[in-house]
């Protein structure tokens, strides 16, 4: 028996984001909302594939989410550059459900030389499941 997961409906705001790369794509739908003067915020509804044997959100995909986002979020604040992850450390704080819809936050971006140190919340229901930290080398685009 196939059991059916109810999903939270796409806060309004956000829209249909292209995948940032082949291997992002095979991840599943995920959205973007933006806002003048804020960083963007990504969005993704949570389903079986993205989840472990307890039906929550499994460890592996909401780290490469936290990293990807945060990617980006360098992006947006430095578009001039592309990014190598150094170093990356994740609190897990509560579970995050199949159906549930999941954010990625900026937290906070500094950069330091050619390094850049980015905070990111993957948040549910404007709870914090996880927070990301990130250092990342920042090289020229070319």
């Amino acid at each position: 028996m196939t059991r059916r997961i109810v999903t939270a409906p796409i806060p309004p705001g956000f829209t249909r984001a292209e995948p940032v790369s082949r291997f992002f794509g095979r991840l599943g739908k995920f959205y973007i909302r933006r806002t003048d003067g804020a960083p963007p915020v990504w969005g993704i509804h949570l389903r079986p594939k993205h989840g472990n044997r307890h039906g929550t959100g499994h460890g592996g995909f909401l780290a490469t989410l936290a990293d990807t986002h945060m990617a980006g979020f360098i992006h947006y604040n430095f578009p001039d550059v592309r990014v190598v992850t150094t170093d990356l450390k994740l609190k897990y704080l509560r579970p995050a459900r199949m159906g549930d819809w999941l954010e990625a936050h900026q937290a906070s971006v500094e950069r330091e030389g050619d390094y850049a140190t980015v905070v990111c919340d993957l948040k549910v229901a404007g709870q914090i499941v996880v927070r990301a930290t990130a250092r990342f080398k920042l090289m020229p685009k070319g």
